[in-house]
């Protein structure tokens, strides 16, 4: 893949390119045009929900900012306190947008326009949690075919969506 990129690091750089010459890619870009940041933000995301997954044998999610991570969590129980505090208006959530809701509730102000990472497949509850939040972009290993058509109204059409075949390593 030899993939010419919006820009580099912030909007007033100048292009960057993004080559890999693992061929077929690992990643695919199914929507969107990313930039070099949204990139190295969604290669990092994917790294630690991938290994935490792997560690945990649960649905792990991230959100990243800045190549740093905002919020990390696995599925687990919501409490009372926390579904408030997260204006959350359901109860019931898919394992992975539970791990999601988790990891963007570790600090929503500093996941404000973030890049999500799922360890595992994205789906339709997932996809309409991230519709309504702040967030530029997703990688994941797949997608329900209802939750891409979600994602791919977001942000006018532009939000980036990107899969990662799940049995690569970097090396």
């Amino acid at each position: 893949m030899n993939l010419a990129l919006k820009y580099g690091c912030n909007p007033h750089q100048k292009n960057a390119r993004l080559i890999i010459a693992k061929d077929p890619s690992p990643l695919e870009i199914l929507n969107g045009a990313p930039s070099y940041i949204n990139i190295l933000d969604s290669f990092c995301a994917w790294q630690l929900v991938r290994e935490l997954d792997a560690a945990t044998s649960k649905p792990a999610a991230a959100s990243f900012k800045h190549v740093s991570p905002a919020g990390v969590a696995v599925f687990g129980a919501l409490s009372e306190n926390f579904i408030r505090s997260q204006y959350l208006e359901s109860r019931e959530y898919s394992p992975v947008a539970n791990a999601y809701i988790r990891a963007r509730g570790g600090d929503r102000m500093c996941s404000y326009g973030d890049a999500a990472a799922v360890s595992r497949t994205v789906d339709a509850n997932l996809a309409a949690i991230l519709k309504t939040e702040v967030c530029d972009s997703i990688i994941a290993p797949d997608y329900e075919l209802e939750a891409l058509q979600i994602l791919k109204t977001k942000k006018k059409g532009s939000f980036l969506i990107f899969k990662m075949d799940p049995n690569y390593w970097p090396g």
